[in-house]
């Protein structure tokens, strides 16, 4: 039972927002916060892992989208990255007779098979909550402000606390 899980993965579905481009796939995880970007060969074997989908069933199906000939260790290589980025259900691990692959037999495989462009790609950025992202502004130039420019602002290094207006000045108060 535990090898058929393994040979047959689970794309994470929940607390992810997708958007699907031409050439790429971004995957924004909610969870940690973080931005994937699947490049095609990653995207394709990620949308196929429905829990019901083989790994050869995944590497033919790479073939026929891709039109060219991919082997089972291309389907591995993206499977470990897509467990790493936190993008399948389940941890994926390798059967017995792959547990020899490595990235280099593969970068050799597609090499002599259909070039580098197959190679599965998955980049990780780590992108800031939105309170993160705002701007902020310091203590000693929220109370120096005129009443009027106060615009609810976070106050930098004091997290809760906005500058804000108090009849005709602005002072740092709890958002």
């Amino acid at each position: 039972m535990e090898t058929t899980r393994a040979l047959m993965p689970r794309a994470r579905q929940n607390e992810l927002v997708v958007e699907e481009l031409p050439d790429e796939t971004l995957v924004y995880d909610l969870k940690r916060h973080k931005a994937r970007c699947l490049n095609r060969t990653a995207a394709l074997v990620w949308q196929r892992c429905d829990g019901q989908t083989t790994v050869p069933e995944l590497a033919a199906l790479l073939e026929e989208q891709l039109a060219t000939p991919t082997d089972e260790a291309v389907v591995w290589m993206a499977l470990d990255r897509l467990d790493r980025a936190h993008l399948l259900s389940e941890p994926v691990t390798l059967p017995a007779d792959r547990a020899q692959y490595s990235r280099r037999e593969v970068l050799r495989t597609l090499r002599r098979v259909a070039g580098i462009s197959l190679l599965p790609v998955v980049a990780s950025i780590v992108a800031p909550r939105a309170a993160a992202a705002a701007s902020c502004v310091t203590v000693g130039v929220c109370v120096t402000r005129p009443a009027a420019s106060c615009l609810n602002e976070p106050i930098c290094g004091s997290p809760g606390n906005c500058c804000r207006r108090q009849g005709q000045s602005c002072v740092s108060k709890a958002c």
